[in-house]
């Protein structure tokens, strides 16, 4: 349920000229906010009712789609544009002074609305489940949705520089963030390696999308240096728990090499989930290559496998496709060889390098490349939403604001769902 005062305001023509005024009231009809805005007048009690929840509420997510990068950006917005406040549901109030003048106030203070924010911070059970509720229309409403999902890891820094020195919290202080630094390895062009070390102070998104429509599916925020492996098995042992449906819909789990974790895929087999994950290398023996078992057949850590003869020359082996009924990968000599022989490599000989999709196969190649959408995601948070220049501190204010740039992001979507378009349902502009 969404109040919002004078839904006559523009006539349906005039509706679909508005632009930005246009895409607000089609993600505040979208959102399932009734019993956030209930929760919120209980907060406020029997508080100073100058401005209206539904208002606040109806502003603060107009301030997303807005990107205002602060609260004053917003509240300027809002005393000069006459039509978002009618929109949000500010009315214009005048007030007598102690000295008998009046004064008129269009939009809440700074004060009220840095008071508003810190009852939102009071909200989050409910917050959580608008988003799941968000979640849940995904699944009902898109075709595969949930079919393939992609997991990653991004950096938000805090506003502030460290921990704050003075013990006591406050809204200024940070008390929560902490240091992390992660080096990445890329190849060039010429091959050469070169690592790359990136650090910083605050905190990280752990986000589990569907990679077909590039919509959140789940996520967690923890100090920078939460482990990726650990939050990742956290958030699908919850799954499991609290939407087992949902996860039985999902087919593939693609991750980069960071998830690499004979745990996490365990738990993905034990769904019936195919890891389309990128390995490490973690073999300490210095050896390029290892014998399957008992007989000729040798592999890599990244799953490539060679017959080897009585003369020890080695044959690049052609993938052939899995035995479900034995769990094992199945794999022959390429055509031009005339020799039919199958040979067949059992998963459990490590999990980690022999997944049911073949790592060396132009599937599992294919697949992989379905986790771009993540980065997409994570570059939109950045761009459209604005972390990369932001002013929260604190983990409790981040997870609200994510929480909410996650509906915001659903709400354009399902605004678009419900009108009958389904290209371009990511985009704040499309």
């Amino acid at each position: 349920m969404n109040i919002i005062p004078q839904m006559s305001l523009f006539g349906e023509d005039e509706f679909k000229d508005l632009g930005d005024l246009e895409r607000l009231q089609m993600v505040l009809s979208a959102l399932p906010d009734g019993e956030l805005i209930r929760k919120l007048y209980r907060i406020r009690g029997k508080g100073r009712n100058d401005w209206p929840c539904e208002a606040m509420w109806n502003s603060f997510i107009a301030s997303f789609l807005f990107e205002h990068p602060t609260t004053e950006a917003l509240l300027r917005e809002l005393r000069r544009n006459s039509q978002l406040r009618k929109l949000c549901g500010f009315e214009t109030k005048c007030v007598r002074q102690k000295d008998g003048s009046y004064r008129v106030y269009t939009a809440p203070s700074a004060s009220a609305y840095s008071n508003f924010l810190e009852n939102l911070r009071g909200c989050r059970k409910e917050l959580s489940e608008m988003f799941r509720c968000m979640v849940e229309y995904m699944y009902e409403h898109l075709e595969h949705f949930g079919e393939y999902l992609m997991v990653d890891g991004k950096a938000i820094q805090s506003y502030a520089k460290g921990i704050s020195r003075k013990k006591k919290e406050d809204r200024r202080g940070e008390h929560d963030g902490d240091w992390c630094r992660k080096t990445y390895t890329t190849t060039g062009r010429n091959g050469e390696k070169a690592a790359k070390s990136v650090k910083w102070f605050g905190f990280r998104l752990h986000l589990i999308a569907d990679a077909t429509w590039e919509m959140p599916v789940a996520f967690e925020v923890t100090k920078a240096s939460g482990s990726e492996k650990t939050e990742t098995k956290k958030l699908l042992e919850t799954m499991k728990k609290e939407n087992p449906e949902q996860l039985k819909e999902c087919r593939y789990f693609l991750g980069d090499k960071g998830y690499d974790s004979t745990k996490i895929i365990k738990c993905l087999e034990g769904e019936g989930i195919c890891p389309i994950i990128d390995i490490c290398n973690q073999w300490k023996d210095g050896e390029e290559t290892h014998q399957y078992r008992d007989s000729s057949l040798v592999y890599d850590y990244r799953g490539s496998v060679w017959y080897v003869d009585e003369k020890g020359k080695k044959q690049k082996m052609s993938y052939k496709g899995y035995d479900k009924r034995t769990e094992s990968l199945r794999y022959g000599f390429p055509p031009q060889i005339k020799d039919h022989r199958t040979f067949r490599i059992k998963c459990e000989e490590d999990r980690r390098i022999f997944t049911p999709v073949a790592r060396d196969s132009k599937k599992w190649k294919r697949l992989y490349k379905k986790r771009s959408g993540i980065e997409r995601i994570n570059g939109r948070l950045d761009r459209d939403y604005k972390f990369e220049r932001h002013t929260i501190r604190g983990i409790g204010k981040m997870k609200m604001f994510l929480t909410v740039t996650f509906l915001v992001y659903m709400g354009l979507a399902k605004a678009k769902i419900e009108r009958g378009r389904k290209e371009h349902l990511c985009r704040m502009y499309a």
